[in-house]
Parts: structure tokens; C-alpha cells; sequence
């Protein structure tokens, strides 16, 4: 699992928008990881959380990153693990992954 930034978003005080802003801001960094963890850009990748599904999958792909999913993920720890567990499995049985 890698962060899309390194600085908190998910705090009060921290509108929508700025929180946002704060993960395109820091896009360049998360590929700079991802390629330094990766042995290829076509490892597949599976996005989490609305706003970062929402900012990065087109920009991930652009980038010729493997995004798998099509729509975005719940995070798992604000009361929707059912529906992320769900979601995550029917990602990895669509294309034949398994964990």
C-alpha cells in the first residue's frame, strides 16, 4: 500500500478542496515511489478512496501505470469494509488475480 501524499489530508480543518489540491500537488512524488517500488509500470495498481480514485486513475494511466479498477473504493476503516471487501474481491477475480 503507498499513500497518494505524505501529508495528513483527512484532518478538521482541512476542506475538500485543499485536500485535493494537496494530492495532485503531490502526484509527482507518488510516481516517483511507485517506480522505485515497481519492477514495471504494468504491475497492476488498485486505487482506494473516492478522491484519490477520482484525481489520480486518469493521470496514473496517462503515465502508463496498470490501473485495474473502473470505479472507485471505499476506504475500509469508515465503516464500509463490507463494501470494500466486495468491491476489492470482484476487482481481483475480473481479472484473475488472487491474493
Amino acid at each position: 500500500m503507498v499513500d497518494a501524499t505524505y501529508e495528513p489530508v483527512n484532518t478538521p480543518g482541512i476542506s475538500k478542496r485543499d485536500r485535493d489540491d494537496i494530492i495532485q500537488r503531490d502526484y509527482p512524488l507518488l510516481v516517483a515511489d511507485l517506480k522505485g517500488l515497481l519492477t514495471d509500470q504494468s504491475t497492476p495498481l488498485i486505487l482506494i478512496k473516492a478522491n484519490v480514485y477520482r484525481l489520480l486513475k486518469n493521470r496514473l494511466i496517462e503515465d502508463t501505470f496498470n490501473v485495474l479498477n473502473d470505479r472507485s473504493l471505499p476506504f475500509p476503516s469508515t465503516g464500509h469494509q463490507t463494501e470494500f471487501y466486495n468491491a476489492f474481491a470482484a476487482i481481483l477475480k475480473s481479472t484473475g488475480l488472487t491474493v
